[in-house]
């Protein structure tokens, strides 16, 4: 085997090194319970116990509460003072008495209550409310896309493994040939048989060592993939970990069409959702600020109640005693205030943060659909290549079959043993590889048209 078949073998056999994420590895203790799960339940394990959603959860409760501000602003205000301290003495005769001497020989208290219920604010009230509606659902979509995020890594990460595994198989199927190869070489050379050969055997235990260097690097492969599903799910450290499948298929699933696919996006997706409510909330929230010019009308009514133990009350509608008196008073308001342009600047940055959004909404339908399209295209791809590599890793089988029958009756080469070999790996791991990009390629399109949370009610 020259020095670039040696390369393209490796290169062959260890994809699934840029195929994994780059998760560290950890050494974890033996557990006395095995856990084995399926796609399915670590998906659902990876969405339960993820941080990352519940963090954006917590932005729901955040917009919840904007809510209930504005929902209560259509509710009186009413405020409630109580006052009480020592009083000075004073009586009805001393009214126009200049000769006062000060004494601080009581105590008084003081409440006063006002009431006011907002009438018509010009929409103000309600464009806050619609707002803050339509920013719970912002939020909620928020959670919605974070939980699609997980979904997707999940299955990368399942995914990874099966063909960490399958390769590591690929590795000890062709590790298996050699040995037996090199087993029957040392025995012809052991027995003096006339085809014998020693730079055969040479070059066989050459290959040899290759393969079982690639072995260990497709543990590794496998140690990585299964740590970084156990802690996307937070399992324990002392978990006995397995997953449910032994190996790479090819999906079964048949996708929507591509017009159904782009209707399903364009009403499920959370992101659109997201644009879709930001956009109104903007909408609401310029409405709120246009109102700002324009009074506010209003109903007050209010009282207040005073007494002290040195004071009688003074009955002269003209004069209020502030430590001994009782009136109340309601009346219809209007407020109105003009700032000489700060509330036209809110206006325009409310109406800016809403064309913005526009044009993020305009952007996601241009890349939405290529999107689509683009899985669509992965995924074709990836199922024409899955049947021609099969075809040919099979073929390729059978030359590395008889490439070593004909070097154990003498009349065949180590290097036709070692080409087939290259042959057959590359075959076959393209052929793994393109599985992983078929099941990969099926979750995007799921993800992009907002289906995939489907999978997890």
């Amino acid at each position: 085997m020259n020095q670039n078949g040696v390369r393209a073998f490796v290169l062959s056999l260890f994809l699934i090194v840029f195929l994994l994420p780059a998760y560290g590895q950890e050494e974890q203790p033996q557990g006395s319970q095995k856990i084995v799960l399926t796609l399915e339940q670590c998906v659902k394990k990876a969405v339960e116990v993820s941080p990352e959603i519940g963090e954006t959860r917590y932005e729901t409760e955040v917009y919840k509460s904007k809510q209930l501000q504005a929902d209560s602003a259509v509710y009186p205000r009413i405020e409630v003072l109580a006052l009480g301290s020592v009083s000075p003495q004073a009586k009805n005769d001393q009214l126009f008495v200049t000769d006062y001497t000060l004494k601080l020989n009581g105590i008084f208290g003081n409440a006063t209550a006002t009431v006011i219920q907002p009438i018509y604010t010009f929409g103000k009230i309600d464009s806050y409310r619609e707002a803050a509606s339509s920013g719970v659902k912002v939020a909620q979509a928020g959670v919605s896309k974070k939980t699609s995020d997980i979904v997707l890594r999940t299955k990368e990460l399942y995914y990874s493994l099966l063909l960490a595994m399958d390769l590591r198989n690929l590795v000890l199927e062709i590790q298996d040939d050699l040995v037996q190869s090199v087993d029957k070489a040392e025995k012809q050379i052991k027995e003096g048989s006339p085809w014998a050969d020693e730079l055969n055997l040479f070059k066989l235990k050459a290959f040899l060592g290759e393969v079982e260097k690639n072995l260990h690097e497709t543990e590794k492969g496998i140690a990585i993939a299964k740590d970084a599903l156990m802690t996307s799910m937070g399992l324990p450290k002392g978990s006995d970990f397995e997953i449910a499948d032994a190996t790479l298929s090819p999906e079964e699933r048949i996708p929507d069409a591509y017009s159904v696919s782009l209707t399903n996006a364009m009403e499920l997706r959370p992101e659109i959702i997201q644009l879709r409510e930001g956009i109104k909330a903007r909408q609401a929230l310029v409405e709120a600020e246009k109102s700002e010019y324009y009074p506010k009308v209003f109903l007050a009514a209010g009282g207040s109640l005073a007494g002290a133990t040195n004071r009688e009350r003074v009955t002269n509608p003209y004069i209020t005693d502030f430590y001994s008196h009782a009136y109340g008073f309601a009346f219809l308001g209007v407020s109105w205030s003009y700032d000489f342009g700060i509330t036209k600047g809110k206006v325009r940055e409310a109406v800016a943060e809403h064309d913005k959004l526009l044009e993020t909404k305009r952007f996601a339908d241009e890349a939405i659909p290529l999107q689509i399209r683009k899985a669509y295209l992965d995924l074709d791809e990836a199922t024409k290549n899955i049947e021609e590599t099969e075809k040919g890793y099979t073929n390729a089988r059978k030359w590395l079959v008889s490439a070593i029958a004909n070097f154990d009756m003498g009349v065949g080469e180590a290097k036709d043993i070692g080409d087939a070999a290259v042959v057959y790996a590359k075959l076959k791991s393209d052929n793994l590889r393109y599985k992983y990009n078929q099941r990969l390629s099926y979750a995007n399109l799921l993800s992009a048209t907002g289906l995939d949370l489907r999978e997890i009610k």
